[in-house]
């Protein structure tokens, strides 16, 4: 951490209606993924509040909040954060395990919509970048989130997935990216 405090989020003010599509851009640094982390639950703000379906985030305990994330929201990192020890499939299962509704058949599913039917049982370090972020976008979508937060989903991709990606993710995404063509 620096001597300089930076002000990275400031005036906020937003609401997001259910099957909105909300696409955020800006330059490298403008707080994009800040924002994006404050609104999912996973950054807390030093001022103001966030609710998702009415309830107030950063108020409850951490266990009731990280259910209602794995519950409501599906996440596209910008990192991916695949496990490097557990297949394409296992990766995309693991937030249904975590509340005992993993189905393989949705995570199929969920794998096969990313062109990815062929690459189930692939480490994350047997696949392209680009798999790696389809795999993502797959376990993002697996467990029918209400809302999914996606910090630059089509980085990696070519624009045939690209344009497949913010199809299958449209009606229920909050979208962070620094490209103009795709937000």
């Amino acid at each position: 951490m620096g001597a300089r405090r930076i002000e990275v989020l400031r005036g906020i003010s937003m609401e997001v209606e259910r099957n909105e599509a909300v696409f955020l851009s800006g330059a490298s640094g403008a707080g994009k993924t800040t924002l994006l982390y404050t609104l999912a639950g996973l950054e807390r703000p030093e001022s103001g509040t966030v609710e998702f379906e009415g309830r107030r985030l950063y108020c409850g305990g951490s266990s009731a909040e990280a259910r209602l994330r794995n519950r409501k929201m599906g996440f596209v990192f910008q990192g991916y954060f695949l496990l490097p020890e557990l297949t394409a499939l296992e990766n995309v299962l693991l937030p249904g395990m975590i509340g005992h509704r993993a189905t393989r058949q949705r995570a199929e599913q969920s794998l096969a919509a990313v062109g990815l039917a062929d690459r189930v049982h692939h480490l994350p370090a047997e696949l392209s970048g680009g798999e790696q972020q389809r795999v993502a976008i797959a376990r993002a979508l697996t467990n029918d989130p209400d809302i999914i937060f996606a910090d630059e989903p089509t980085g990696n991709l070519d624009s045939k997935w690209r344009r497949a990606a913010i199809g299958n993710c449209t009606s229920r995404m909050e979208c962070c990216s620094e490209r103009r063509r795709e937000s």
